[in-house]
């Protein structure tokens, strides 16, 4: 398989790469981390595309206090917003669309991931991420090129 130059990532990517911010351990593979760390170069030819919702979820979670927003504003908010590569990608109509064909009774996908696999769709981009039931979905359904976890 190629190694594509285009990636989303989802909130676990992003908090696995930045593992000493939220004291976490990777929860993706050491390839995945290397691919997110070679887009975060200056003049990188990876693309990261991350859903907005991405970073609902870390305020829902890691946002505790003042010491923790300011860490993780410095160190992570504002490297994404010096690479020009690095996008935050927002809830648009595209990506409401193919979060309602999200569909299988039998894999309960959370609205949040869905909505970062519908941004993957959307653009037709590989997705890293290591969670079972994206990943259970798209082997079933093929929505997504591939994933990388």
């Amino acid at each position: 398989m190629n190694m594509a130059k285009n990636y989303v990532i989802d909130t676990t990517s992003l908090i696995s790469y930045f593992e000493k911010v939220f004291k976490e351990k990777p929860k993706i593979s050491r390839p995945a981390l290397r691919v997110i760390g070679n887009a975060f170069k200056m003049h990188s030819e990876i693309k990261l595309s991350i859903p907005s919702i991405v970073f609902i979820e870390i305020y829902d979670k890691w946002y505790r206090d003042e010491e923790m927003a300011a860490k993780i504003k410095i160190e992570i908010m504002n490297l994404i917003m010096e690479r020009p590569n690095i996008e935050i990608k927002p809830i648009e109509k595209e990506v409401l669309e193919n979060f309602l064909k999200i569909k299988d009774k039998s894999i309960k996908i959370d609205n949040h991931d869905k909505i970062i696999m519908a941004s993957s769709m959307m653009l037709q981009w590989p997705l890293i991420t290591s969670d079972s039931k994206i990943i259970k979905y798209n082997r079933r359904h093929g929505v997504i090129p591939y994933i990388l976890n």
